[in-house]
């Protein structure tokens, strides 16, 4: 009975390295979705509690902060195609469903870049890591937003609570881009 749970653990761990490494080493083949925040449940709250004036407030504030990262990301980043999501969205790109799914212009994807997403994608999000310990990052999980194992490179910090330390987003995708052509370079 121990050598059967022994093979199976070892057979699982396996199965698991070689999924994230063929997410990581077709990423030129695939696309980045980053997913974009709408504070849906804040600004629910302000229209509920009467207070229209902060509820506008807090939707050009994260208006102007998405399009900064759709910018962000349409500059700095070359080894896929970028694509754009809201949170509220992301059920429908977890199945496969991609019609919310649109590019740095604001513009829907055709069928057939619809077509081409369906599982092969890794997701982008700039928020708080999972575990124990967390702490602002631009993280990467694949498509049930699960982070990938290592030593397949997962999040780089902002550093968002730290003011002399903190990154700016161009910098933080130049690092995961430098991460993920390291580990291409290990695969091949």
């Amino acid at each position: 009975m121990k050598y059967l749970f022994f093979i199976f653990v070892t057979l699982l761990n396996l199965s698991n390295g070689v999924y994230s490494q063929n997410i990581i080493s077709n990423i030129n083949k695939s696309a980045l979705l980053v997913r974009l925040q709408t504070n849906e449940h804040l600004i629910k709250y302000y229209t509920d509690n009467n207070m229209i004036r902060e509820a506008e407030i807090e939707k050009k504030k994260q208006a102007e902060l998405n399009k900064k990262i759709i910018h962000q990301f349409q500059k700095s980043w070359s080894l896929c195609p970028v694509y754009f999501f809201y949170s509220h969205s992301y059920n429908q790109v977890k199945n496969n469903e991609f019609t919310n799914v649109f590019n740095y212009q604001n513009l829907a994807l055709n069928i057939k870049k619809q077509n081409e997403l369906k599982n092969n994608f890794i997701i982008a999000y700039i928020g708080d890591t999972r575990g124990i310990l967390k702490f602002s990052a631009l993280v990467l999980t694949d498509q049930y937003l699960q982070e990938l194992p290592q030593p397949y490179p997962r999040y780089v910090r902002t550093y968002s609570g730290l003011w002399f330390l903190k990154r700016k987003l161009t910098k933080c995708i130049e690092i995961l881009e430098k991460k993920i052509n390291f580990q291409l370079s290990r695969i091949k």
